[in-house]
């Protein structure tokens, strides 16, 4: 078997390509933000808050909702562990959670693509739409799932297969402001 990508290195990579290189190769485990606890509390507070909700939101009558639910798919060398997942029999929709944001950002919407896809062929049923949450603005933002953003979780995924296979560290674009939130700051000698 070929190695399988976290999905979530996807996002991680366009907040910063050196994260993979971290968390991947260097196997780096920095402790986590508070913001990364605050997340894992939504998680569970969305479980308990959605078995009181219909699927009005996102135009459904009735599907089965899966929580935390591990998809995988050794074809397009992806797995990960999607938020949650609507299944009617005819199509999948995952779900991700946010805290905070306004509107999903290029990272979020290609974590929620791959998921999709990987979904797919999980699933064998087609998976054409998904949807982000942002908790702190009670926004559910639909997101079509683009040819082009497809074709973008395959360059980013090989991008960063082809630098952890050469043990390769990244430039980053990161701008100081990111920088400032990143847990492998104090490992980036060229950053300040």
């Amino acid at each position: 078997m070929s190695y399988s990508l976290p999905i979530s290195l996807l996002r991680q990579y366009c907040f910063c390509p050196r994260i993979p290189y971290f968390q991947e190769l260097l196997k780096l485990n920095p402790p986590k933000p508070v913001w990364v606890k605050q997340g894992e509390d939504l998680h569970k507070g969305q479980e308990k808050i959605f078995k009181h909700r219909t699927l009005k939101r996102f135009n459904l009558v009735q599907a089965k909702q899966e929580f935390n639910v591990f998809v995988s798919a050794e074809e397009l060398q992806l797995h990960g562990m999607v938020d949650s997942l609507l299944n009617s029999n005819e199509e999948i929709y995952p779900i991700e959670f946010k805290l905070n944001g306004h509107k999903p950002v290029k990272g979020q919407i290609l974590q929620l693509t791959a998921y999709a896809m990987v979904a797919e062929y999980q699933y064998n049923l087609p998976c054409r739409q998904g949807f982000i949450l942002f908790e702190n603005k009670g926004k559910t933002h639909p997101i079509v799932f683009k040819l082009k953003n497809k074709e973008q979780v395959v360059i980013i995924r090989d991008q960063i297969l082809n630098d952890l296979e050469k043990s390769y560290l990244p430039d980053s674009p990161a701008t100081p402001a990111q920088c400032t939130q990143c847990e492998y700051l104090n490992h980036c000698n060229d950053r300040s």
